[in-house]
Protein backbone atom coordinates (compact mmCIF):
# COMPACT_ATOMS: atom_id res chain seq x y z
CA UNK A 1 0.00 0.00 0.00
CA UNK A 2 1.39 3.39 -0.99
CA UNK A 3 0.38 6.58 0.81
CA UNK A 4 0.74 10.05 -0.58
CA UNK A 5 3.09 12.31 1.41
CA UNK A 6 2.52 16.06 1.40
CA UNK A 7 4.65 18.76 3.01
CA UNK A 8 2.26 21.00 4.95
CA UNK A 9 4.77 23.44 6.43
CA UNK A 10 8.46 24.06 6.94
CA UNK A 11 9.85 25.94 9.96
CA UNK A 12 13.50 26.97 9.56
CA UNK A 13 15.97 26.50 12.40
CA UNK A 14 17.93 29.34 14.00
CA UNK A 15 21.30 30.10 12.38
CA UNK A 16 23.17 28.70 15.40
CA UNK A 17 21.31 25.39 14.96
CA UNK A 18 21.91 25.34 11.20
CA UNK A 19 25.65 25.48 11.91
CA UNK A 20 25.20 22.20 13.82
CA UNK A 21 23.30 20.51 10.99
CA UNK A 22 19.67 21.21 11.91
CA UNK A 23 17.93 22.90 8.97
CA UNK A 24 14.40 23.04 10.38
CA UNK A 25 11.25 20.99 10.82
CA UNK A 26 8.52 19.80 8.48
CA UNK A 27 4.91 18.99 9.13
CA UNK A 28 3.73 16.15 6.88
CA UNK A 29 0.42 14.66 5.83
CA UNK A 30 0.67 10.94 5.12
CA UNK A 31 -2.30 9.67 3.19
CA UNK A 32 -5.65 11.06 4.25
CA UNK A 33 -5.56 9.99 7.89
CA UNK A 34 -2.26 11.02 9.47
CA UNK A 35 -0.45 14.31 10.13
CA UNK A 36 3.06 14.20 11.59
CA UNK A 37 4.38 17.43 13.10
CA UNK A 38 7.95 18.51 13.74
CA UNK A 39 9.99 15.99 11.78
CA UNK A 40 13.53 17.40 11.90
CA UNK A 41 15.33 18.14 8.64
CA UNK A 42 19.08 17.74 9.16
CA UNK A 43 22.35 17.46 7.30
CA UNK A 44 24.48 14.49 8.23
CA UNK A 45 28.20 14.89 8.90
CA UNK A 46 28.91 14.10 5.25
CA UNK A 47 26.40 16.78 4.13
CA UNK A 48 23.58 14.48 3.04
CA UNK A 49 20.04 15.55 3.94
CA UNK A 50 18.10 13.35 6.36
CA UNK A 51 14.87 13.34 8.34
CA UNK A 52 14.96 12.70 12.08
CA UNK A 53 11.66 11.34 13.39
CA UNK A 54 10.17 12.45 16.73
CA UNK A 55 11.31 10.30 19.65
CA UNK A 56 11.28 10.29 23.43
CA UNK A 57 13.38 8.49 26.01
CA UNK A 58 11.46 6.25 28.38
CA UNK A 59 12.17 6.01 32.12
CA UNK A 60 14.98 3.57 31.46
CA UNK A 61 16.60 5.90 28.95
CA UNK A 62 15.58 3.81 25.93
CA UNK A 63 14.76 5.89 22.87
CA UNK A 64 11.22 5.25 21.58
CA UNK A 65 10.04 6.74 18.31
CA UNK A 66 6.70 8.50 18.48
CA UNK A 67 6.24 7.85 14.76
CA UNK A 68 8.61 6.53 12.09
CA UNK A 69 8.60 4.94 8.64
CA UNK A 70 7.87 1.23 8.72
CA UNK A 71 10.92 0.20 6.69
CA UNK A 72 13.98 1.49 4.84
CA UNK A 73 12.09 1.74 1.53
CA UNK A 74 9.36 3.84 3.16
CA UNK A 75 11.97 6.14 4.73
CA UNK A 76 13.75 6.62 1.40
CA UNK A 77 10.45 7.31 -0.38
CA UNK A 78 9.28 9.86 2.20
CA UNK A 79 12.66 11.62 2.20
CA UNK A 80 12.64 11.83 -1.59
CA UNK A 81 9.23 13.53 -1.60
CA UNK A 82 10.10 15.91 1.24
CA UNK A 83 13.50 16.95 -0.11
CA UNK A 84 12.15 17.45 -3.65
CA UNK A 85 9.32 19.66 -2.36
CA UNK A 86 11.59 21.72 -0.11
CA UNK A 87 14.06 22.22 -2.97
CA UNK A 88 11.19 23.16 -5.31
CA UNK A 89 10.08 25.81 -2.82
CA UNK A 90 13.67 27.03 -2.43
CA UNK A 91 13.50 26.49 1.33
CA UNK A 92 16.45 24.15 1.94
CA UNK A 93 18.75 21.87 0.01
CA UNK A 94 18.84 24.24 -2.95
Amino acid sequence: MTSRVTVLAFTPARPVDVAGGLLGWVDLRVGELLVVNRVAVRRTRDGAPALAWPARNDRRGIRRFVVRPECHAARVGIEAVVFAELARQGLVLA
